[in-house]
């Protein structure tokens, strides 16, 4: 989430779209509900914020929703693009807002063309794009005040948006199509309905009005989810509701922890933070920032996270390989995996029924259950010479074999269930669709031989380790210079977890306070760099519980965030991109 689940009730308009907030996530539905029983919220005069809900099932969200779209499902591009047009044909958008605080000004490439549904430099043999028409135009030397690979010539821009070139005519011209009779086409949705709901949405550009988009993993787990939550997210830019209380783009995570393990890189393409993992033919540093870091493109762009790439880089890297990453060997950056193809969960499996992969460990997950083809994964798990199972029960996974249709007979693979703890045996932090980082405590001690997955890990890296040291290896550096800094390196608190994570400075021993001090000389350290702050030397922040006790000391805003309460990613903040809640003066 850019904002958090007591904000919602900021709103003055909500969509829901592939979510079941009232049933799925009853807590945070609360928020949902003030919103709309507060009369001073919603479009017009007010009356109470309306609840849109976007879906093809009629759920408990929808009988309490303003109004109920019956939607096909994956068609929330053609719902959204049309809501999008409606803004921009009837100038609804806000004006100053997308002046000032968007890309739209900055105009682009006069080589840029969309054709027959394909964008300028596609390759139908190849099936990729060539990206360099998509560019803006520019004008001068890059931009100075930042590290070289982090900036490039300054954009120009047309600030009347009347450039035919301009970001903002081009997404005009692009999102034009979406009639609301071509949304009614693709979508289902009737037309009178779509009309009522947009001309709700584009009060919504109005300084004084505010939406919140809330959406589920019925957008996220669509092929095509980054287009369906991106074309949300261009539609809250045109209303200027990204970074105001009330607005933003919300997803609500499906388990307690979702959002946590995203953070730290769950998923292959990312290294903790979201810093990307290099590709091959990355030979150093700066190679890797200047293909990553987002590139600076108008003086008064901020682009922190651009401009201090290469100090997170480095400071992730100190922090897992210490004295061994120094300057003199790129920080250890040949250590970092480069991979050459798509690796994640789901594509590996490819791998196994192509006899390439031997094994697998599956922690916390059952692949057969979750993926989009079960069959496919038995087939591979079927391929495997070995499974390793790490979860508190058996699942689909580890007992792969009694699948309906599967012959146990013709099955090789040997499967090792390792128990581990179940999440009230240990203690720890969840990480909620808010970004707040809240510590738990342990509850109840661990059954017979469980043991926690972080102590599983450690003991099979030690035992690892000390294979290399006996037989040897390909490539052992890596290995052998990773550091597990904590009083017991084959159990591990947490706790010390937390705190590495957090990072420190080398110079002075204390913990890192802010992300803003992480530097690319070698001399601070950060697991993840958004996390830094989470753990200073005042302690465990994510601890704190000054919350409904006492409101007025604890909120003392009244607007909800009370911020002595556990902690939130980055730096605290409750609403991301708070910057642009205010006009160019500073005024809310």
């Amino acid at each position: 989430m850019t904002n958090h689940w007591r904000d919602i009730k900021h709103a003055d308009m909500i969509l829901i779209n592939g979510a079941n907030p009232a049933e799925a996530h009853p807590v945070g539905f609360q928020w949902f509900v003030k919103a709309k029983l507060d009369p001073t919220k919603g479009p017009g005069s007010g009356g109470g914020a309306k609840i849109i809900h976007a879906d093809p099932r009629y759920t408990r969200t929808s009988a309490l929703a303003d109004k109920y779209l019956r939607i096909r499902t994956g068609t929330d591009v053609a719902y959204f693009g049309g809501l999008i047009n409606y803004v921009l044909q009837n100038n609804l958008y806000h004006d100053e807002y997308v002046k000032n605080y968007t890309n739209a000004s900055f105009i682009v490439n006069k080589d840029f063309t969309f054709t027959d549904g394909l964008f300028s430099g596609y390759n139908k043999d190849a099936r990729t794009y060539a990206i360099n028409t998509w560019a803006y135009q520019t004008e001068g030397d890059p931009l100075g005040g930042a590290p070289t690979g982090t900036t490039q010539a300054k954009a120009k821009r047309d600030m009347t948006l009347q450039d035919p070139q301009t970001v903002f005519q081009l997404l005009k011209k692009h999102y034009s199509r979406y009639t609301p009779e071509m949304v009614e086409s693709i979508s289902g949705i009737p037309k009178a309905d779509f009309l009522e709901v947009a001309k709700m949405v584009g009060e919504m550009g109005r300084p004084d009005k505010v939406m919140t988009i809330v959406y589920a993993v019925g957008l996220t787990h669509h092929t095509t989810g980054g287009q369906l939550i991106r074309s949300g997210a261009l539609l809250q830019l045109l209303l200027g509701n990204m970074g105001r209380p009330g607005g933003g783009m919300n997803a609500e995570r499906g388990h307690a922890n979702i959002q946590g393990n995203t953070d730290h890189a769950i998923s292959w393409e990312i290294l903790p933070g979201y810093l990307r993992i290099p590709a091959p033919g990355q030979k150093n540093l700066d190679e890797y920032v200047a293909a990553s870091a987002p590139k600076k493109s108008d003086p008064n762009s901020w682009n922190f996270f651009g401009t201090n790439y290469k100090n997170f880089m480095v400071s992730l890297l100190k922090g897992w390989y210490g004295s061994t990453a120094t300057a003199s060997n790129e920080y250890a950056f040949d250590f970092i995996p480069k991979p050459a193809v798509n690796s994640s969960w789901m594509s590996i499996y490819d791998q196994a029924l192509k006899g390439k992969m031997e094994g697998v460990i599956l922690s916390g997950m059952t692949a057969t259950s979750i993926g989009p083809d079960s069959n496919q994964v038995l087939q591979a798990l079927s391929n495997l010479k070995w499974l390793v199972i790490m979860d508190s029960l058996p699942t689909t996974s580890s007992e792969f074999w009694r699948a309906p249709g599967m012959d146990s007979a013709k099955i090789n693979t040997e499967v090792f269930l390792l128990p581990m703890t179940h999440w009230i045996e240990k203690d720890g932090s969840f990480v909620n669709s808010g970004r707040w980082m809240q510590w738990k405590e342990q509850v109840l001690p661990p059954e017979g031989e469980s043991r926690h997955d972080h102590w599983a890990l450690a003991d099979i890296y030690d035992r690892v380790k000390t294979l290399y040291k006996q037989q040897g290896g390909k490539f052992p550096e890596p290995m052998m210079a990773l550091t597990l800094d904590y009083k017991d390196p084959k159990k591990p608190e947490l706790d010390e977890i937390a705190k590495e994570i957090n990072g420190k400075d080398l110079t002075t021993g204390k913990q890192m306070a802010t992300f803003a001090n992480l530097k690319s000389d070698g001399t601070t350290t950060a697991g993840d760099w958004i996390y830094t702050g989470s753990y200073t030397d005042d302690g465990n922040l994510s601890k704190r519980r000054n919350g409904i006790a006492d409101p007025q000391k604890n909120d003392p805003t009244g607007m909800g965030f009370y911020p002595q309460w556990a902690w939130s990613w980055p730096l605290n903040r409750r609403v991301m991109y708070n910057r642009a809640s205010a006009d160019l003066n500073g005024k809310p």
